[in-house]
């Protein structure tokens, strides 16, 4: 189940240009006060991706296609769709939309392994 930021793992284009921050990061370095700093996320995020592309590691969308294909459901929150002025069609392909909290939450109650971001 997906919501709010992590919403933007499942969005199609927005998932290609993800951002990552280094306040409140504790696997950062550095302190809070210097990733703060202007430019800091900027340079955080071409690390980020340098490291990804140095051990050839999948993207965002070979990671979503292939959990899709190995039957992984990615619930889209209805609540965060409208609220962020998303189109239920920018998502990925196979992702499930129109999912409220109340749903998501029974719906891990009854699996076996669940997750949200």
């Amino acid at each position: 189940f997906h919501t709010f930021w992590g919403l933007d793992i499942l969005h199609e284009e927005r998932s290609k240009n993800l951002k990552l921050s280094s306040v409140g990061n504790p696997n950062m370095p550095v302190p809070n006060i210097v990733g703060a700093l202007p430019g800091m996320d900027r340079m955080t995020t071409t690390m980020m991706a340098k490291r990804i592309e140095d051990n050839d590691t999948a993207t965002i969308e070979e990671l979503i296609e292939t959990s899709l294909d190995m039957g992984v459901e990615f619930q889209a929150c209805q609540m965060t769709i409208d609220l962020m002025d998303y189109d239920e069609h920018d998502f990925y392909d196979g992702v499930t939309t129109g999912v409220g909290a109340a749903t998501a939450i029974q719906d891990m109650a009854d699996a076996d392994i669940q997750l949200l971001v």
